[in-house]
């Protein structure tokens, strides 16, 4: 398989406040990115993860080091580099698109930008309009649009290029659970279906675990990790515990949770699209398999599964970083 992105000893200072120190940004990475590939880039907010996209979308030069973009040097070949990416970065309500104009206006403008040829431009928006579920509303103004309707206008926008390689600045961020499962569910469908190669950036442990084939982990501009989410997740299995699959209440799911004498603690809630997850640390992992079905079922929750669970991500990246995460 080939590699869509490589970077060698890849380096980014900044300018301290006082103009004399210097801050290490992106600290001597080395990754190598397939072609269909959903790769993560992982970590808390000051990790280097949106100075390292920059550097791969020609926005900012490295000091040191070199990275390629589908064989293209980012410095050297800027142009070409452009040519192979879409690039969306997270903004909160969609901010980048303009809300006087409509869904397939804002398409027409940007693809005009980009110097696609009209007869094009008409057949590639029409049609992701259509992949997005946007046709119905497509001459509607933005500023009518949910958020979710928002980001799908931006995904679309970032695919008008037809570019192989997309690069996600936390895309996700912003967004309510709802409109953040949708995003999350047209990310996986751009990978799998469009076969396109994605480089995600998140400091959700969640969806990086959910969505990525393979993660970086990346704490104070370095590369701490790369692996696939179950082989990090093994690392450390002193947090194993139990999750579990429900509908209903989360509120009530984790008081009847909380009173249950062999639970210790909550490890997380996170709602799906159609049920709730949430994982808790137990003293007796059989004890907790047979007992909470029976807890939700009497106070009305419906149980979907219970199961022994590895480590999450957030448990890993505390292991790897020694609790940088909390802190950082």
């Amino acid at each position: 398989m080939n590699t869509a992105v490589e970077t060698v000893n890849l380096t980014k200072y900044f300018k301290g406040d006082s103009g004399k120190e210097r801050i290490v940004a992106v600290n001597h990475v080395n990754l190598s990115i397939r072609e269909g590939e959903f790769f993560g880039l992982l970590g808390p907010n000051g990790a280097g993860k949106t100075t390292l996209i920059k550097i791969l979308c020609t926005l900012v030069i490295p000091d040191e080091g070199t990275a390629k973009v589908a064989g293209f040097d980012v410095v050297k070949d800027a142009e070409k580099v452009r040519e192979c990416i879409g690039w969306l970065h997270g903004e909160t309500g969609g901010r980048a698109l303009y809300w006087r104009l409509s869904a397939r206006d804002n398409l027409r403008f940007y693809a005009y930008l980009q110097n696609i040829p009209p007869d094009i431009a008409r057949k590639r928006i029409d049609a992701l309009l259509e992949f997005f579920e946007l046709s119905k509303d497509a001459d509607r103004l933005v500023k009518d649009f949910s958020t979710g309707m928002k980001m799908r206008v931006m995904l679309a926008r970032t695919l008008l290029s037809n570019a192989p390689i997309l690069l996600m600045d936390e895309p996700t961020v912003g967004l309510d659970a709802t409109g953040a499962i949708e995003t999350r569910r047209l990310l996986q469908a751009l990978c799998k279906e469009l076969r396109k190669t994605i480089v995600f950036t998140t400091h959700n442990i969640f969806e990086a675990e959910r969505l990525c084939d393979r993660i970086a982990v990346m704490s104070k501009g370095k590369v701490i990790a790369v692996d696939t989410p179950l082989r990090l997740s093994e690392i450390t299995r002193k947090y194993r515990g139990v999750e579990v699959r429900f509908r209903g209440s989360s509120e009530e799911a984790v008081r009847i949770l909380e009173g249950l004498e062999f639970v210790k603690r909550i490890m997380s809630v996170q709602p799906e699209e159609d049920y709730t997850v949430i994982r808790a640390e137990v003293k007796d992992e059989e004890q907790a398999l047979s007992e909470i079905p029976k807890a939700f079922g009497t106070n009305g929750l419906r149980t979907i599964g219970v199961q022994i669970a590895l480590p999450s991500l957030e448990e890993v990246f505390l292991s790897l970083t020694g609790g940088e995460h909390e802190s950082a």
